[in-house]
C-alpha cells in the first residue's frame, strides 16, 4: 500500500435504501457476549518507558503523543520488554498458531455458556482475525476446540482488518434471519504484540503500540422475528467502502511481518464522510438522538475525530472509552469489548443505538441496535 490519501473526497451519493430494509429488518438478538484476554496487563506508562529503549532517537517524540495523566490499560501476550527484541515472521506465526485458537476458544465458551450453551444449535461460524495467517484458517482449528458440528458454515475474515468484528456480526445478523431455527457464532481474536516490528522507526509503528492491545471477543446470534425475547437486538445493516481511501489504513507485508500503514489523514477523511453514511442510515439528525453508539475504540485521536464530527455526547461515547481505558484497540475483538460493557450498563431499560465499525478500505460497518429489558 503506497501513495497519499486523496485530500478531496468525492460527493458521497446516498445509497437510496431506506435504513430499515423490509426484507431484512428482522432483529437478531445478541444471545450471548464473550471475551478474553492474556493474563499479562500492562499500563499505557509502562508501554511508553519501554518504547524510548527501542527508539531513543523518538523519545522526545512519543512524550509530545502521551498524556502524563493517563491511565489506561492493555492486556498483551508479550510483555512490553520482550517486545525490545523483535519476531521473525515465523516465530510470529508460530506463537500465533499457538495463542490465537485458545485465546478465541475462551472468549467464544463465554459467549456460548451466556446463550444457554445451545451449542448443537450453531449453523454459521464467523472467525475474525487480521495480525496472523495460517491455512487452513482459525475457523477449521475452533469447530473441534469448541465441539461444533462438522457442517456448520465457516466464514472466515481477515481484510477488514479492525472492522471484521462490526462486519462479521452484520454478515452474522443477515444470516440468522435467513435461518431462524440455528444460531451464529462470531469470533474475534487478535495479537498485535506478536507483530511489533521494533526495527520500524516510522511513526504508524510508534502510533500503533501506544493504542493496541491483545484480545478475543465472542457473540451468539439468534433470529427473534418480533422481538419477543429481551435484550440487545440488531435491527439494520449497511457496509460502506469510502472512495479514494484505501491508502489511509491497512498493512504493508515485509519480510519481518506486518508493516502498520496508519494516514495522519485518517480523521480528516472520517470527518469528511461520516455524518453523510449516518445520516443516511439513521435517518437525518437521527444520531443525536440515540442512547449510545458503539464506536471503535481505535485511540483516543479517532474517537475524539468522530464525536465532533458527528456531535456526539460524551455519554453516548462512554461504553467506547471505558473500553480504550481497560483495553485498548484490539482491533477487530475490540467492539465485542464494547458491546460487553454497553450491555452491562445500558443507559436506558429500553433505548436504541448504533454500532460503528471502521477498518482499512476505508470500510465502515454500520448496525442498528434496539434493548428492552
Amino acid at each position: 500500500m503506497k501513495g497519499d490519501v486523496t485530500s478531496t473526497l468525492p460527493t458521497l451519493r446516498s445509497s437510496g435504501l431506506p435504513a430499515r430494509s423490509p426484507a431484512f429488518g428482522a432483529p437478531v438478538r445478541l444471545a450471548g457476549l464473550g471475551t478474553a484476554t492474556p493474563p499479562f496487563r500492562a499500563s499505557r506508562q509502562e508501554v511508553v518507558t519501554v518504547l524510548p529503549r527501542i527508539w531513543p532517537h523518538l523519545a522526545r517524540r512519543t512524550a509530545l503523543l502521551v498524556d502524563p495523566l493517563d491511565n489506561g490499560y492493555r492486556h498483551l501476550l508479550r510483555k512490553p520488554a520482550e517486545m525490545l527484541e523483535g519476531l521473525s515472521l515465523g516465530e510470529q506465526t508460530a506463537r500465533y498458531v499457538d495463542a490465537a485458537p485458545r485465546l478465541a476458544a475462551a472468549a467464544a465458551e463465554r459467549a456460548i455458556a451466556a446463550a444457554g450453551d445451545r451449542r448443537e444449535t450453531i449453523g454459521l461460524l464467523v472467525v475474525a482475525s487480521c495480525t496472523g495467517f495460517i491455512l487452513p484458517g482459525l475457523d477449521a482449528h475452533l469447530l473441534p476446540m469448541l465441539g461444533l458440528r462438522s457442517d456448520v458454515w465457516r466464514l472466515p475474515v481477515m481484510q477488514l482488518g479492525c472492522a471484521g468484528g462490526a462486519g462479521g456480526l452484520a454478515r452474522a445478523a443477515d444470516w440468522a434471519r435467513a435461518h431462524p431455527r440455528e444460531q451464529a457464532l462470531v469470533i474475534a481474536v487478535e495479537l498485535p504484540s506478536l507483530t511489533f516490528r521494533p526495527g520500524d522507526r516510522s511513526l504508524d509503528n510508534l502510533l500503533s503500540a501506544l493504542v493496541f492491545g491483545d484480545g478475543a471477543g465472542a457473540v451468539v446470534l439468534e433470529a427473534d422475528g418480533h422481538r419477543q425475547s429481551k435484550g440487545v437486538h440488531v435491527t439494520e445493516v449497511r457496509s460502506v467502502l469510502i472512495p479514494d481511501s484505501v491508502n489511509a489504513l491497512g498493512y504493508d507485508l515485509a519480510d519481518d511481518g506486518f508493516r502498520v500503514i496508519l494516514s495522519r489523514q485518517l480523521p480528516a477523511v472520517l470527518a469528511g464522510a461520516l455524518p453523510e453514511l449516518v445520516d443516511d442510515f439513521c435517518g437525518s439528525g437521527v444520531i443525536s438522538t440515540l442512547d449510545a453508539v458503539a464506536l471503535h475504540p481505535g485511540g483516543s485521536a479517532l474517537v475524539d475525530a468522530v464525536a465532533g464530527c458527528l456531535g456526539l455526547r460524551d455519554e453516548q461515547l462512554a461504553a467506547t472509552r471505558s473500553v480504550l481505558r481497560s483495553t485498548g484497540n484490539t482491533s477487530s475483538a475490540a467492539i465485542f469489548f464494547v458491546l460487553e460493557e454497553l450491555a452491562a450498563s445500558l443507559p436506558s431499560r429500553s433505548g436504541r443505538g448504533l454500532i460503528l465499525g471502521l477498518g482499512p478500505g476505508l470500510t465502515v460497518e454500520l448496525l442498528g441496535i434496539a434493548w428492552d429489558y
